[in-house]
């Protein structure tokens, strides 16, 4: 959030303005664009010094930041995938396919690209995914242990190296005060290792699952950056 990255660079963004860079904050669900800019007479000079702010902020927050310029997270997800020849499937509910479409825009993605299932329904997550019926009748099929299974059976069902799931309560409706509207729960598995994530979202669903999408494709980010 920006609130969150303005406290946590906020003795960085003091220095950018006895450097005289201007820092500006650019919002957007899900993501915040940093655009840094400074006026003067020497192209060198100025690009060394916006090179060494750059530097700085890597140095502060490095898993926070996932390209530069135009670039998009799943086009950088894409990228890593390609050059490590590995390969990803998705298993969906609340997103409903969000993170599979986001995945194939990028024209080429069938070499790391393997499929999908929208597993919308209890039901469907028991009979295409595998999910154990008395883990979602204890724990909620908004829950660390079913989208941890889901993550580990699409992997396996698809014979991909990563498999990455979501499920949550996009809203506006079906909250409860134990797990209210906004609450998503994303998981990434491969072959060694599980790792998930609870989310805690707002009330607006579109806007829930942008960022629910986005998020499991940074949590995936990281772990092939990990390995």
């Amino acid at each position: 959030g920006e609130s969150f990255l303005a406290e946590t660079i906020k003795l960085w963004e003091d220095k950018l303005e006895r450097n005289n860079i201007k820092l500006a904050y650019l919002p957007s669900p899900g993501i915040v664009k940093l655009r840094l800019s400074v006026v003067g007479l020497d192209q060198l000079i100025l690009e060394k010094k916006l090179d060494n702010a750059i530097d700085e902020l890597k140095a502060l927050i490095p898993d926070q930041i996932y390209g530069y310029g135009n670039v998009t997270m799943e086009g950088i997800v894409g990228n890593l995938l390609k050059g490590r020849e590995l390969t990803v499937a998705t298993a969906e509910s609340c997103t409903g396919g969000s993170v599979a479409k986001m995945l194939t825009s990028i024209s080429g993605s069938s070499s790391y690209f393997n499929g999908s299932i929208v597993s919308y329904t209890n039901q469907s997550k028991v009979d295409l995914l595998n999910v154990n019926t008395s883990d979602i009748e204890k724990f909620g099929a908004v829950s660390q242990e079913v989208v941890e299974q889901m993550a580990v059976n699409i992997r396996v069902k698809f014979n991909s190296d990563y498999g990455i799931s979501t499920s949550g309560i996009a809203g506006p409706s079906g909250g409860t005060k134990e797990k209210p509207v906004g609450t998503v729960w994303i998981a990434v598995a491969s072959k060694n290792r599980i790792v998930s994530k609870k989310l805690k979202l707002g009330y607006n669903r579109e806007r829930n699952i942008h960022v629910s999408s986005l998020s499991v494709l940074n949590l995936l980010r990281l772990e092939l950056l990990k390995n």
